[in-house]
């Protein structure tokens, strides 16, 4: 009965914190930074922020060249562009409530572009 009593005890625990963790957000404005040439943010909080300024946006096209944009609320601007199979592939599967973090190198070439996807990451809103 006692052992009973500590699994059924250890059970509740597990899973009031399962749902202690549900539901969080993390937003992420734009965030630009020229002097270590990297730009980062969630596209969902540069689409709802309240300053009319933010972008954070990449595109790919047919010919094979991305390129991925942001300006931050102070406006301070960044791009870069790549025609690295990789990167092309992490770019196009951004969408619009994912998190972009870019790395690029003083010629204006991204050297790294992490995209990520979560529900915990801010949504866009209309």
């Amino acid at each position: 009965m006692k052992k009973t009593g500590m699994m059924w005890g250890l059970c509740v625990a597990m899973g009031l914190s399962a749902i202690s963790f549900a539901g969080e957000r993390f937003s992420a404005s734009v965030y630009v930074n020229t002097t270590t040439r990297a730009f980062s943010g969630n596209l969902g909080t540069a689409r709802n922020g309240l300053d009319s300024v933010s972008y954070l946006w990449c595109a790919s096209n047919s010919a094979g060249v991305g390129r991925c944009y942001a300006k931050d609320a102070s406006g301070t601007t960044a791009s870069c562009a790549t025609i690295d199979a990789d990167m092309l592939a992490t770019i196009r599967s951004l969408n619009s409530d994912s998190n972009l973090q870019v790395s690029y190198d003083s010629l204006g070439e991204c050297t790294f572009i992490h995209v990520a996807t979560g529900s915990h990451f801010e949504t866009k809103g209309p």
